[in-house]
């Protein structure tokens, strides 16, 4: 029973003029025959994106089905701004599911697909909201196509399309892009996460794979035996707490290896040379990209090179570092991870036991860490304003 004041008008309550969407959910268990999801307490606000992540049976899809109403609860309730929505129909939450599979009509073309969903009365009043999500995906060229001509990727774009067409305010994504080849998903995920941005919805996306969390998310939740261990900013997950000898952030805990993680603001681009700020240092990286706009960057720790003196070379990013801890990355080989920091930036560098020994580099001395500008690989471009906090 929906109470009197409806989810649709809780959903376009405004304060200060922009609209406002809080997800809830509390103490929520769901049990099976060996295994129990929850108690879950969880809140997401407004058009955030969270990444949910966890091991294989941990009961992530679980969640997701709970959250969408596929699955009732044994006890606990799903809130959308302060309204009960525990029992209320699938059809009635305004929340778009997608799947790892994407569900498309064989019998009906690509428009047809997407506009499925919309009574065919209101569809002229939607025209503008079709063609813009239909061009947000690139598919204008496929509306006359039959399905059985797409590719996996065309196919992925054309449901999800067809989800967000529907204007749901909640879209829960159970890795969509996971059969898909990587130069598609590379694409895929700037396009989801621009779209979702545009159109104000608030996403929880499931993964296995951790470039999906670098370029998706604005928060994170490992759910882990059935219970959320952490949930946190993107930003905090990849600290690497001060207080732990080790050193090693909560993500890379996760995926048991350590990536670097930059994201800024574009200051300059020039001659396919972008400079790109975060706090009070610039980077240098390949590619042209809108000055003003926000990039994130992933860098292998093997391309991080270590100087204890300043040196001119090719290399077009040079910045001054303390050595916050050595650890092993590998114990048999005498691998090791530098763990460095300067300011409020945190990278790691992987050299040979020998290389530290040579160079004598110690806890708490500086080094130069040193990288080409071809060595961050892209993973998350968007407009300002939809950095991670």
């Amino acid at each position: 029973m929906i109470p009197e004041k409806t989810i649709e008008s809780l959903v376009l309550e405004t304060h200060g003029g922009e609209i406002s969407l809080t997800l809830e959910i509390i103490n929520l268990v769901k049990s099976f025959p060996g295994f129990t999801l929850g108690p879950i307490d969880l809140k997401l606000q407004d058009n955030t994106i969270m990444v949910l992540i966890g091991p294989t049976g941990s009961g992530k899809s679980t969640l997701l089905n709970l959250i969408v109403g596929l699955t009732k609860p044994d006890k606990g309730s799903i809130h959308i701004n302060d309204v009960d929505i525990t029992n209320t129909p699938i059809e009635s939450r305004r929340i778009g599911y997608s799947f790892q599979n994407p569900s498309l009509f064989p019998h009906l073309n690509v428009y047809e697909n997407i506009v499925f969903g919309i009574r065919k009365s209101i569809r002229d009043n939607k025209r503008s909201q079709i063609n813009r999500l239909v061009e947000s995906f690139g598919v204008s060229n496929l509306l006359d196509r039959d399905i059985y001509a797409l590719s996996g990727g065309e196919m992925q774009k054309i449901s999800l399309a067809r989800m967000l067409v529907t204007k749901p305010k909640i879209m829960l994504m159970d890795e969509p892009l996971v059969h898909l080849d990587t130069k598609t998903r590379v694409q895929l995920r700037k396009d989801l996460r621009r779209i979702l941005k545009e159109e104000g919805v608030l996403g929880i996306y499931v993964t296995h794979f951790e470039d999906d969390v670098y370029a998706l998310a604005d928060s994170v939740s490992v759910l882990e035996k059935g219970v959320i261990k952490k949930t946190d900013t993107l930003k905090t997950m990849l600290t690497f707490p001060n207080n732990q000898p080790l050193s090693t952030s909560l993500l890379s805990e996760f995926f048991q290896k350590d990536h670097n993680y930059l994201e800024g603001c574009v200051t300059d681009s020039t001659n396919g040379i972008t400079t790109f700020k975060v706090g009070e240092h610039e980077f240098e990286i390949l590619g042209d990209y809108p000055i003003d706009s926000i990039v994130g960057v992933l860098i292998k720790p093997e391309d991080i090179i270590l100087a204890v003196d300043y040196v001119r070379t090719s290399a077009r990013n040079i910045i001054k570092t303390k050595v916050a801890a050595i650890y092993a990355s590998n114990i048999k080989t005498g691998i090791l991870n530098i763990h460095l920091v300067i300011n409020n930036i945190s990278l790691v560098s992987r050299i040979t036991q020998e290389s530290k020994d040579h160079l004598k580099i110690i806890e708490g001395e500086y080094v130069y860490a040193i990288f080409k500008a071809t060595a961050p690989h892209i993973v998350r471009e968007e407009k300002k304003g939809y950095k991670i906090s």
